[in-house]
This record gives C-alpha cells, structure tokens and sequence, in this order.
C-alpha cells in the first residue's frame, strides 16, 4: 500500500529492487478518516479526484517498468465522513448517485489497462444511520458492481465489509451476485497494540502478551481471523487482505512478530495480501527504526523489512503484454 506522495523512483525501487508485483493505489484527499471531502461539495470533490486520477495516469507505465500491478483504492469517497465517521454517501442522495457514476467513470478510464488489477470500491465503509430511500453498503456496493462489470468485463471488483473492513464484518456481508468479486479486510487486531502511540493510545505492549486483558499470540490471531476462513470456505470466493501492520515502535521484536504470524496466516489460506505502508507516514515504515522521534529510514535493513522482502522474492512477476500501455482515455 502506497500513499499520494510515493515518487517514480519509490516505485521502480518498491517493483525492481523489493521485487514487490502489486501496490493498493491510495486515492485520498489530505488523510483518513477526517478530510477536506467531509465539507467538500460535489464539484470540489471531483475536481480533486481528476487530478489525484491524473497522476495516478502518469504512474502506470512507470509500474508497468516496475513490474507492479495496480489496485485503484478510492480511500476518500465522495461526502467525506460525519463526525461519527459514518460515510456521507449513506447520508444524501447527491454523493451515494455520485458514487456510482465515478465508478462508471474509473473503469471506462482503465477497463483497458493490464497494469490495473483491480477496483476497491471504497475503503473501510461506515453506514451509520440510512435515510429511507437510500441504499445500504450491500445494496449499493452490488449496484455499483453490476455497473462496473457492464463496462470493464474483466479487472477484479474488491469489496470491503462494513463497518471498517474488519475480519468479523464479514459475517454481516452476503456474496455479490457480480462475476469477479473479491472480498477485503483489514487486519489490526488488537488494535491497542497495533495503534500503540497513535492517537494518544498507550504504548509499552507486548505481542506476543496480555493485551485488553486476554492473552495474544499467533493461535488467537488465527481466532480473530476465522470468519474470513469460513467466508471463503463457504462461498469458495478470493480474499485479498487490503492492509496489515504494526506500528514500528512496538517493544522489542512486537511488530515482527506480529507480521509474521500475519504473513504466516495469510499464506496459509492462500489470501493475495498489501502490507500497510510503503513510504507513506513512518509510523507503519519498515524501512524506520523503533524510536518515534527519528523520522530517517535507517541504513540497514530492519527486520521488518527483511520479513517483507523475503515474501516478495517469492512473486511471480505481472506477465504484461507486449503492446505499450494505453494512455487512459
């Protein structure tokens, strides 16, 4: 996963050097879950995304070099979120109609392009409560699907549960009756270890350990994530894990550790998975030692950052075709 400032020259290095073959595109306007979006209007919002999707034009054949497939991320949907961080679209008609002709939009842009792998519709959804006459995450993601799949009969549709992506809210989702689903969470439990220090929430804990008064290790980490397993068990779906980590300043060895326990569960089931960040805030670098306030990537490579490498030289490289890129029309 990569944020809006990433260089061409993090990208070659992320593609040729890491031998990474995928990065989740953050489409997202000045951070989450607060942003500009959340007073935003309409016209404002889209102008931001056509030029947040202008670079994201400029940076596909720089990943195709790279050897990187692209999942196009719409983090910031259009109305922002509430105060509660309820997504506005669920809200007023305007932005959830706007939703869904935005995403005609993206893949008409890109339903020709094999560096794209795939759209994840909207990140971490919150309904909150749905005015009578407007449609809920299920109902509007299924729409918006259909409408994609209409156009672009072939890039992957990710979905995310909601509220927030999490593994247990898999259970409130049904199967989209939409060809080429794929199905998305976030893994951050326990979220007080993995969030240390962010947010003013204490630091000092220890994984594996007592955390929230209930002892933590790979087997409960297999727990947490059991309704992924019986989701893709049940229904025989694809499942992508969007975003994983933990903050680098965890005690001692926490945080590789815990990634890769994380790692270790993922493949296991067979999950495709996107590390949350490469050279996006420090706090989720692996490239970053474990002292908050040394904002410098470190010389050597941290053990994170050899845990991530070593999966990655297992990828199998994109086969692109011989035909350029297109230019998104």
């Amino acid at each position: 996963m990569i944020g809006p400032r990433v260089t061409d020259e993090d990208l070659l290095e992320f593609g040729q050097v890491w031998k990474a073959n995928h990065v989740r595109w953050q489409l997202i306007w000045g951070g989450f879950p607060r942003s500009p979006a959340d007073s935003a209007s309409l016209k404002e919002y889209r102008d931001w995304l056509e030029t947040a999707l202008r670079r994201l034009d400029e940076a596909l054949p720089v990943c195709r070099k790279a050897g990187i497939l692209v999942t196009v991320d719409l983090h910031t949907p259009p109305g922002g979120r509430d105060s509660s961080s309820a997504c506005r679209m669920f809200q007023v008609r305007e932005f959830q109609e706007a939703f869904i002709q935005i995403w005609e939009e993206i893949a008409r842009r890109y339903k020709d392009s094999n560096v794209v792998w795939g759209y994840d519709l909207v990140n971490e959804p919150v309904e909150g409560a749905i005015p009578a006459g407007l449609l809920n995450w299920q109902e509007l993601a299924t729409e918006t699907a259909r409408r994609v799949r209409a156009i672009d009969d072939h890039h992957a549709i990710i979905i995310e549960p909601a509220p927030w992506g999490s593994p247990s809210s898999l259970d409130l989702l049904e199967p989209l009756d939409v060809p080429g689903v794929v199905y998305s969470v976030h893994m951050y439990i326990p979220h007080s270890f993995t969030h240390q220090g962010v947010y003013n929430n204490p630091m000092g804990i220890v994984y594996p350990g007592m955390i929230d008064g209930r002892w933590y290790d790979r087997e409960t980490l297999k727990k947490a994530l059991s309704p992924v397993v019986k989701f893709q068990r049940d229904f025989n779906v694809h499942i992508y894990i969007g975003e994983f980590s933990a903050i680098r300043w965890a005690p001692g060895n926490s945080a590789y550790q815990y990634l890769k326990d994380c790692i270790d569960i993922f493949e296991e089931n067979g999950w495709d998975w996107a590390y949350h960040a490469f050279r996006e805030w420090d706090g989720w670098s692996v490239e970053h030692g474990p002292d908050p306030q040394d904002r410098r990537r470190t010389p050597e490579l941290t053990d994170r950052a050899k845990l991530l490498r070593s999966w990655y030289s297992k990828n199998v490289a994109p086969s692109f075709s011989a035909t350029p890129e297109t230019n998104p029309k």
